[in-house]
Parts: structure tokens; C-alpha cells; sequence
């Protein structure tokens, strides 16, 4: 075993991908790690359901969430049910007219327009009333879904992979994935073509990294055969041109670049505007429609982050203020677009190291979007308190609610109260704790290297790319870019590293050090025809045996 493959071998069983068949499906090309869909409870029912309404030849409404797994999760059971079926359409709720799930309002609309049988996808979990109040009006239901749900017995036709008594091997799946799965349970009792079975495997893939779940086991499974479609020529022209303008590689498309570049401006459709932007590009196929739809798609993503500046400006100070009366921020935003709610709150959360909630005003009431630090459950959190909520859901990192106006004082003052007792338990709870995965000598990093830690691609939530740490290093050269002093270049020896945030702050360190430890990736800058490495600094600290 060459020192590269030492290395590979090294990191998988840190990681805990142990002995040489879960090794070899992990770094196969062509992974055959999958489940059957009827593994999941009431797939074969829904499945029996949705076909009877198609035979009797009922308006079927696909109903998905204004978010990139909820688009690319409609788009999906479109594209594979009207292999079957004319008569069906899809509903995408407005975020900030309708808000996120199940409505009573939307299911009068789609009942005037001739709605019979609603499919939900990436919502409708937490819905039991509005479900009921549809099936009221003669409109049954299939819901698909993958939220985290009530500890009770679920008495509605309801595949999710989270709910109580599930038994699916793999709860990690995306919207899109329990939509696919939904689809591939069809295919086995009706004629669906294999290229539209595999061909939507391009948004399984960019639905599942977009709504950041874990990319292991049957979701890798997906990304990378999704991706490897998307590499191979992209067969949807909307999602080809998307790619194109964005400024990236139909040929090269990685896990990263759908993160960065492909999945903010889907969300953004639905941020600033109608959420169904994103169904009518990938469904379009007329060219003048697709060049249209792609540029007003990025115009809104342009106005997001307009709109962000300008609400990051106002909830900073605000978060300031917070913070002086206790852990977790719960800001009130008076003049923010509830759309952008989610990513202020992620970016305060990054930097005051605290949980984040935002809440703004929505007619009489306000809603509110959290994002939490790695050691505080902000579902688990919030969920003690859910009967103050109008409207709830979310997972560990994330969650979002309606509240009456006179019920955030208290709100704020149980969640202090709360997280509190939390830290005085564990007073660490706000550190981050550096990970990485092996330690390197300088002279160990190579070219031949970095290109095969590219075996561990698609890298996301729960399989990041390697990180690796070199210590007892004095670095060298040392320049700020761009006049900025967040980002800077230096050198460890003969390998260059780059550092895209918190330059003065590792540079002061530097100056107070004799020695710094250095945490980072390994990445391959190219520049004309030349390879080069370099290390992607994520930290530094200083060499513990040369603390003060």
C-alpha cells in the first residue's frame, strides 16, 4: 500500500468506515448502497393509493415547499408521475403570504382549481388538521416528508423515515429522497422508463446537499450518481443553463459548488419572490423560457444578498443588546423580509457562538427562524415550549415558528433560563472544539496526495473533505489580500496556504507565539496549465508544549 492509500485507509477508520467492504462501497464509483422504498412504513399503501386516484383519473397536486429540497422534491414526482398522468399539477406555498407546510387556505385554492388528491413532499408531517380539513372536502392525501415529528401515534397515510415506528434503515434522507423513493415504489408496479428514473437523480442530488443532510450512507449513493449525471452532459436544459450562468462546470460540478453556487439561488426564488421559479426552469424546455427563468433567478439572488447586508447591519446590533442579557439571542427585527430571516440568524450564530433566533413581524403575529451551535439541540429547545407557538417544526440546528407578539418576552426569558442550566452543566458548551482527521510533516503534502483524497467526494454535513494538521510551524511570508485583513496567504516551507477568514486575528496570534499548529484542507490550484497544492486554512492555534 502506497503512503497515499496509508492515508485514506487511516482517515475511514477514524471516521468509523471500517473493514474492506464498507471501505470499498464507500469509495466506489458506482455504489450500490440503497434500500427497498417499501422499507418505508406505508409506502406500499400510498403507493396503492396514489394509483387508484390516477386510474380514476383524479387531478393529482404535487404540494412542496418553497425551499430547495421541497422544488427539486416536486420536480422529481412531476417528472416520474406524468409518465402516467396528464392531469396532474403542483402547489408551492409563498413564504411569506402562506408560510412553510400544510394550509387550510391553500387547500381551498387548489380545491377551486380542481384538485383531488394532493401528494406533499418535504412537508405536511406536522399537519394532521389540515390534512383532515382536505380529506373534509373529499381531497385524500399521501404525505412524503422527512422533518422530525411528534413522539405519538401517527394515525394519516404519512412516509417519513423520522416517524415514531419507522423502521427504514436510514433516517437521513432529504425531502427528495423520500419523494424519490415514493417514485421508485411506483416504477415497480406501473411502466416508468429507466432514463426518467435515473435522470432525476440530478435533483435527488442537488435537493439532498441543498437541505445540508448527511453524506453517507444511501445519500451518497445518490449525490454521487446524481452528480455523475450532471458530469456526463446535465440532461435538464434549466438546470444546464443554471449551472452555466452561475459560472460553474456542467463537466466539473462537485458537492461544494451546488452548496455555494447552485443551491442559494434556488432558495432565493422562494426567499424574494415565488418559489415555483425554480419548478418552471427545470420543467422548461422551450430555450427563450429557460434564459429567462435562469436570469430572474439570479437577479433574485442578487437582491437576497442586498437584502441580507442590509438586515445583518440592523440584527448585529441588536445581537449586541441580546447578548448582555443572556446566551440565546432571540432578536427582534422589526424591518427585515422574513425570507433572509435564516440566513442572518445562521451568520450571527457563527459569530457570537450562541443560538440565534430572528423573529419579525407577519401581520398580527411574528415568525421566527433559529440556527443553533453543534452542542444545542434548538429543536429540543424550543419544543418545550411548543404550545406557545401557533405554528412549529425544525431539527437539531434549525427551526422555525409563528407566535402571538405577547408571548416572546417569556419566550426569551425560558430559553435563558434554560440554556443556562445547560452551561452551567457543561461550560464549554459554546466552544468549538478543533477536529481533524490526521496529523502531516510538511513534506508528506503532495499533488498526488490531494488528488486522491478525491475518493472522498461528495464532501458535506458528516463527511467532510479531509482535514489534516501540521504542527510546531513558523509561517512564512505572511500577506494580507485584497487590502483585507480577514483574508491572507502564507507559507508553511515550500507549501502555500490560504486563509479566507479571521487573518489579523491568527496574525496577532502569530506574533505571540513561538509556534502555531495549523488545521486545514488540501486543494489544487490551478493557474494556466499549472497544478499546484495548497493547504485551505480552516484554523490555527499555538503548539501546546509552547503555551505561555
Amino acid at each position: 500500500m502506497n503512503p497515499n492509500q496509508e492515508i485514506i485507509r487511516e482517515i475511514l477508520e477514524k471516521r468509523g468506515i471500517t473493514g474492506a467492504e464498507t471501505q470499498a462501497e464507500f469509495l466506489a464509483e458506482t455504489p450500490k448502497l440503497a434500500y427497498a422504498p417499501t422499507l418505508l412504513t406505508n409506502m406500499d399503501k400510498g403507493v396503492d393509493r396514489l394509483l387508484q386516484a390516477i386510474d380514476a383519473g383524479k387531478r393529482i397536486v404535487i404540494y412542496g415547499d418553497y425551499d430547495a429540497d421541497g422544488v427539486t422534491s416536486t420536480v422529481v414526482l412531476l417528472k416520474i408521475l406524468r409518465c402516467l398522468t396528464d392531469n396532474i399539477t403542483y402547489y408551492i406555498p409563498s413564504r411569506i403570504a402562506e408560510g412553510y407546510g400544510l394550509h387550510n387556505e391553500s387547500i381551498d385554492r387548489i380545491r377551486e382549481e380542481g384538485g383531488e388528491f394532493i401528494v406533499t413532499v418535504d412537508c405536511g408531517s406536522s399537519s394532521p388538521n389540515e390534512i383532515a380539513y382536505a380529506r373534509s372536502l373529499g381531497i385524500d392525501m399521501v404525505v412524503t416528508d422527512h422533518h422530525n415529528m411528534k413522539d405519538e401515534p401517527v394515525n394519516e397515510l404519512i412516509i417519513n423515515p423520522r416517524a415514531p415506528g419507522d423502521t427504514y434503515p436510514f433516517k437521513g434522507l432529504a425531502g427528495v429522497g423520500v419523494a424519490y423513493k415514493l417514485g421508485l415504489a411506483v416504477s415497480r408496479k406501473r411502466e416508468i422508463p429507466r432514463r426518467v428514473i435515473s435522470e432525476v437523480l440530478e435533483f435527488v442530488a442537488i435537493g439532498t446537499i441543498a437541505d445540508i443532510m448527511p453524506l453517507l450512507d444511501e445519500n451518497r449513493s445518490f449525490v454521487k450518481y446524481g452528480l455523475k449525471w450532471i458530469n456526463r452532459g446535465c440532461r435538464n436544459p434549466g438546470l444546464r443553463r443554471l449551472i452555466e450562468l452561475s459560472g460553474l462546470d456542467c463537466r466539473n460540478l462537485t458537492a461544494t459548488n451546488v452548496s455555494f453556487g447552485i443551491a442559494p439561488r434556488i432558495n432565493a426564488a422562494g426567499r424574494v419572490g415565488d418559489a415555483d421559479l425554480g419548478v418552471k426552469l427545470f420543467l422548461a424546455e422551450k430555450p427563450d423560457e429557460i434564459e429567462n427563468y435562469c436570469r430572474t433567478m439570479i437577479e433574485r439572488n442578487n437582491l437576497r444578498k442586498q437584502w441580507q447586508e442590509e438586515a445583518y447591519r440592523q440584527c448585529i446590533v441588536k445581537a449586541r443588546q441580546e447578548y448582555r442579557k443572556g446566551n440565546f439571542l432571540l432578536i427582534e427585527a422589526k424591518d427585515v423580509h422574513e425570507g433572509i430571516l435564516g440566513i442572518v440568524a445562521g451568520k450571527i450564530k457563527e459569530e457570537a457562538k450562541r443560538p440565534t433566533v430572528i423573529v419579525a413581524p407577519n401581520g398580527d403575529e411574528y415568525k421566527g427562524t433559529g440556527r443553533s451551535v453543534n452542542k444545542v439541540d434548538i429543536y429540543e429547545m424550543l419544543n418545550r415550549y411548543r404550545d406557545c407557538f401557533l405554528r412549529f417544526g425544525g431539527h437539531k440546528a434549525a427551526c422555525g415558528f409563528t407566535v402571538e407578539p405577547d408571548r416572546i418576552e417569556s419566550l426569551r426569558q425560558n430559553l435563558n433560563r434554560d440554556l443556562a442550566e445547560m452551561l452551567e452543566k457543561d461550560p464549554a458548551l459554546f466552544e468549538d472544539e478543533i477536529t481533524y482527521d490526521l496529523d502531516l510533516e510538511p513534506d508528506e503534502v503532495s499533488l498526488e496526495l490531494a488528488e486522491a483524497l478525491r475518493c472522498f467526494e461528495p464532501c458535506g454535513k458528516d463527511n467532510e473533505a479531509p482535514k489534516f494538521r501540521i504542527t510546531y510551524v513558523m509561517p512564512e511570508n505572511w500577506h494580507f489580500l485584497k487590502n483585507d485583513t480577514k483574508y491572507a496567504r502564507f507559507q508553511i516551507g515550500d507549501l502555500d496556504c490560504v486563509l479566507f477568514h479571521d487573518a489579523k486575528r491568527y496574525f496577532d496570534m502569530m506574533q505571540n507565539h513561538e509556534f502555531l499548529d495549523v488545521y486545514g484542507t488540501l486543494d489544487i490550484n490551478t493557474w494556466r496549465d499549472t497544478r499546484k497544492v495548497q493547504l485551505m486554512v480552516t484554523e490555527m492555534a499555538p503548539t501546546e508544549d509552547f503555551v505561555g
